[in-house]
């Protein structure tokens, strides 16, 4: 096993990227399922990451590379949780209304099921605002700012400006972790400080959130439970959660 692991492994990092079809050929005498398990070995081990249909070296990698990958890898994270997320959130929908809606792979879920309605829409994610394009009655406007390969996010001064001179019916807003202590957070802080800026304009401020990120603190705190009106998610909450949202008068859908 280890010498073909090891083949393998020598093969990737000549070439820098193979299909699986081609380890098929190069080594005919295992099943399709165990060369994909070697792979995800290698993956473990930190010498290649899986792309679709084959694998390419950490080393022929450049890191915008790197970070598409890591992007696509967070889309088919929880892609259960985040539909059932975006089918209940639509339904804060009307026609007419001004609405922001936040980068991420949550809210890109929440996009895609968004109706073909007349509303005019706010983002700070160009893959957002693409995938609205679909539809004929949404006016679409991006903020201005520095865009972020990591999450596909514009933010910083330019965005926080723009917002500040624009009205917002409702936002619905994504988060990266959460806890009693220190609130919703993010790991980016220029995307923190677009995100409070949102929330102070909204009039209705809608948080959409797996509860995988339930206890899970990022580096800035962008708002507490007090600062929004409704937690969309996926699954039943904590009681500690539930009395929290009692007491800020917060909806959990």
């Amino acid at each position: 096993m280890q010498k073909r692991i090891d083949i393998i492994n020598d093969y990737i990092q000549e070439k820098g990227e193979i299909k699986l079809s081609e380890l098929e050929k190069i080594i005919p005498d295992v099943s399709t399922m165990t060369l994909r398990r070697d792979l995800e070995y290698l993956e473990r081990r930190g010498d290649i990451i899986r792309i679709r249909g084959g694998a390419r070296s950490i080393s022929s990698l450049s890191k915008r590379f790197i970070k598409e990958e890591i992007y696509s890898l967070r889309q088919l994270e929880n892609t259960t949780s985040k539909q059932t997320i975006a089918e209940k959130a639509v339904s804060f929908l009307a026609e007419g209304r001004s609405v922001y809606i936040d980068a991420g792979t949550t809210a890109m879920s929440f996009a895609m099921d968004v109706p073909d309605i007349h509303l005019s829409v706010l983002t700070s994610a160009p893959n957002v605002a693409l995938e609205l394009l679909k539809r004929k009655d949404i006016m679409i406007t991006l903020v201005g700012g520095q865009l972020s390969s990591e999450n596909i996010a514009i933010s910083g001064s330019s965005s926080i400006d723009f917002v500040k001179n624009i009205n917002i019916d409702l936002a619905f807003i994504a988060t990266s972790g959460f806890s009693l202590e220190n609130g919703f957070t993010t790991g980016n802080s220029n995307e923190s400080e677009l995100k409070r800026t949102v929330i102070k304009k909204a009039r209705k401020v809608i948080m959409l959130m797996d509860l995988s990120k339930l206890d899970q603190s990022m580096m800035f705190t962008f708002a507490s439970l007090k600062d929004i009106d409704v937690l969309v998610t996926d699954k039943q909450v904590p009681e500690s959660i539930m009395r929290a949202a009692s007491r800020e008068k917060v909806k959990i859908v």
